[in-house]
């Protein structure tokens, strides 16, 4: 699978983005991608946090 951003989502009013670099999914909200999830479902969870 080549390399970019496949999928975006909204989870109570927070972008979530999947990104594939070299082959790995990493999940990340808005565009904070120095900060990473492995799946959507922990995003989702880090955003509960804040919330």
């Amino acid at each position: 699978m080549p390399n970019g951003i496949y999928i975006q989502t909204e989870y109570h009013g927070k972008l979530i983005r999947k990104i594939v670099c070299n082959g790995e999914e990493r999940w990340f909200i808005g565009s904070d991608c120095a900060v990473t999830f492995s799946t959507m479902d922990d995003c989702m969870a880090a955003i509960d946090r804040l919330a």
